[in-house]
């Protein structure tokens, strides 16, 4: 059945704005806000400029809603200052928000970064230990530890998406295991809204034959990646970071930012 109105945060955001052609028609409302206004309205589309950690704005803006996807956040690595304020606090008083106006489902942007220090040799499944690159990935670590305990306690269904890079093609060999293309993204963000009991994290990349990630719950789930990375593959093989850290690690230059050699701790 077609949702009335979901609720769409950081949909200015240059992710949001390649996914959200493909969820045209999925409500009758897709409200969209962030902090920055949004210039082209697509079908159905209304827009509604908010800071999300101003609670009477979260509360006309989840009014009437029957579901969110949370894209808002500062998406890269950044001071403490920054990215508490962005991704840790605005994320707890959308989750508190929802519960209080009895919204019933959050389809979420993790990040791979959430596990970026887990090394480019090995092949990881949703359920691994987290292993952040950043304090940004700490932040997405964050998020879903929140989404899960809402699950438990509060019975708001929550799908957490482990996205990659997100564009119309992949730029660099690192790319060709954790690129997604934005109609398999958005296939993704569908599934989030309409399956149900959901309480899980899964990997938002296509289907990558070098990808590090068993993503065998989001194929359980229904998802069938209509793109691949593989063809760009000669082209890129030898794009590589002049940087062995970022080469070792499936975070690449988040991991190796900040990174002290183990003869030097």
């Amino acid at each position: 059945m077609k949702s009335k109105c979901i609720l769409f945060t950081g949909a200015n955001g240059k992710v949001a704005r390649q996914v959200r052609p493909f969820l045209v028609g999925m409500c009758d409302e897709m409200r969209l806000t962030d902090i920055a206004s949004v210039d082209t309205l697509l079908e159905n589309e209304t827009f509604h400029q908010a800071n999300l950690n101003d609670d009477d704005s979260l509360t006309r803006l989840l009014a009437g809603v029957d579901a969110v996807v949370h894209f808002a956040g500062y998406p890269r690595e950044a001071d403490w200052s920054v990215l508490l304020e962005a991704n840790v606090l605005a994320v707890a008083k959308l989750w508190d928000a929802c519960v209080a106006s009895g919204v019933k489902r959050i389809v979420y942007a993790s990040s791979n970064h959430a596990v970026g220090f887990y090394r480019r040799s090995e092949t990881i499944d949703s359920r691994v230990f987290p292993k952040p690159d950043s304090r940004y990935g700490v932040t997405k670590v964050f998020m879903e530890a929140l989404a899960s305990m809402h699950a438990e306690k509060s019975g708001l269904q929550a799908l957490g998406i482990r996205i990659g890079y997100c564009g119309a093609e992949p730029l660099d060999a690192r790319m060709l295991s954790h690129w997604v293309h934005p109609e398999d993204l958005a296939s993704l963000v569908k599934i989030g809204l309409k399956s149900s009991q959901l309480n899980d994290v899964v990997y938002g990349v296509s289907a990558n034959s070098r990808s590090w990630y068993d993503n065998s719950r989001a194929a359980a789930l229904g998802y069938m990646p209509r793109h691949s990375a593989d063809r760009f593959a000669a082209q890129l093989e030898g794009v590589r970071e002049n940087d062995d850290i970022a080469e070792t690690y499936q975070g690449g230059k988040f991991a190796s930012n900040g990174f002290v050699m183990p003869s030097k701790r």
